[in-house]
This record gives C-alpha cells, sequence and structure tokens, in this order.
C-alpha cells in the first residue's frame, strides 16, 4: 500500500526533522555531491541502485545546509531538487534553486516505515481491513483527506521513538503529544468516500474511528 503522506509532507511541518530524527529514519544514501541551482549531482554511486525516488528528502551538509525535497529522479547520478516553498505544491511542482557548491555533504533519508503504519491505522479506522474478503473490492476514493492524519500520526511516531532514546527527552516527548492531540483531532474531522464494488462511485461514507497509539 502507497502511503498516504509523504516524506516532502513531513519537511513541511517539521524543516528539521531529517536531520534532527536521523535515528528513527531509514537511510537510503549518503555521499558527496555538486549543486547547480536546482540539479544535484554525483560522481560515484547510484540513485537508481539506491532506490531514491521523487517527494524524498536530501539532507545537505557543508557550504549549503539543510533539508530539501526531491522532485526528480532523472538518471542514476542527476537529481532535481528544491528548496521548500509554496509553488512546490503546486501541479506539476515549480523546483527553488537551492545554490551552487562543491563537493558537499549529502545524505537521503525516509520515515517510510512511520507512514507506512499509519495509513494501514487509517486504512483500517475506515473499515477496510487488508485480506479480509469482505472488504477486497472497497476503496477509498477521496485520498487527499488522509494526508493530513497521515503526516501528525507519523509526527507522532517519529517524536515518541525519539523521546525514548534521548538523554533529555521532554521536549520530544511534549511534541509527540502535541502531534497526538492533532491526530486525533485530524481523525475525528476526516469524512471518507469508499467505492464498495470496484465500479469508482463512492458507495457510502465514513468517518474514521480513533485508535489509540502507544508510546515505547
Amino acid at each position: 500500500m502507497t502511503p498516504f503522506c509523504t516524506d516532502i509532507d513531513l519537511l513541511h511541518w517539521e524543516p528539521n526533522i531529517f536531520r534532527d530524527a536521523a535515528f528513527a529514519s531509514q537511510t537510503l544514501m549518503s555521499g558527496t555531491a555538486n549543486i547547480s541551482g536546482s540539479s544535484l549531482t554525483i560522481s560515484s554511486g547510484s540513485f537508481v541502485d539506491s532506490h531514491i525516488e521523487p517527494n524524498q528528502v536530501v539532507v545537505l551538509s557543508g557550504a549549503v545546509a539543510g533539508s530539501f525535497p526531491v522532485l526528480a529522479v532523472n538518471s542514476a547520478t542527476s537529481l532535481t531538487v528544491s528548496v521548500l516553498y509554496d509553488k512546490l505544491f503546486d501541479d506539476p511542482p515549480v523546483a527553488g534553486p537551492i545554490a551552487t557548491a562543491t563537493g558537499i555533504n549529502f545524505v537521503i533519508r525516509t520515515f517510510w516505515p512511520q507512514r507506512s503504519v499509519i495509513s494501514e491505522i487509517l486504512q483500517q479506522s475506515a473499515g477496510l481491513i487488508p485480506g479480509d474478503p469482505r472488504t477486497a473490492g472497497a476503496t477509498i476514493i477521496n485520498l487527499a483527506v488522509l494526508r493530513r492524519p497521515c503526516v501528525l500520526g507519523s509526527l507522532q511516531l517519529i517524536y515518541s521513538a525519539l523521546s525514548a532514546i534521548a538523554d533529555a527527552p521532554k521536549e520530544y516527548a511534549n511534541r509527540a503529544d502535541l502531534y497526538e492531540r492533532l491526530y486525533r483531532s485530524a481523525m475525528r474531522s476526516t469524512l471518507v468516500q469508499i467505492d464498495l464494488n470496484g465500479d469508482g462511485i463512492a458507495d457510502c461514507s465514513r468517518r474514521l474511528n480513533n485508535i489509540e497509539l502507544v508510546r515505547t
């Protein structure tokens, strides 16, 4: 199942999370790169072989520092990246040039596991249970409404994990509590349209049931 939100969505809410929450993320690739405007290139390694995809996030350090959305994988050695700004969410997205520099450090991380877990919870909250033959042909039509609760639930999981291992966990625990409250509110206000028989037409509407996230 494709998660209902992307890594860029998480970056929009928490601009430093891909730098600060490395422990809770999955590192897909790292090394050195050159950047010219919105083009990030490498001389060794392969973005394709490392499964780099649009909507992931690259963290740069050195002469250029920050977390930047990946908009396109142009080749095994070239990405289109962008600053995070409003037109990034247009269709198609418009890249905002970053800078020009050589020999900068990069790492590409993803929070796919957290986004996937929350997406499955949201699907089940709508009454669609994986493997249940009674809902095998049912699909959610208005997937866009699940984006916000998916982001908030994912951030709650990430900050809960950070609070469990941090030497000073209070700040992370407070952020986890905040996102849990926002997640619950988003769940209560989300109405999904469900196609029960696969004809592409909504047959019913359902409110999401709150499923509790447990801090470990």
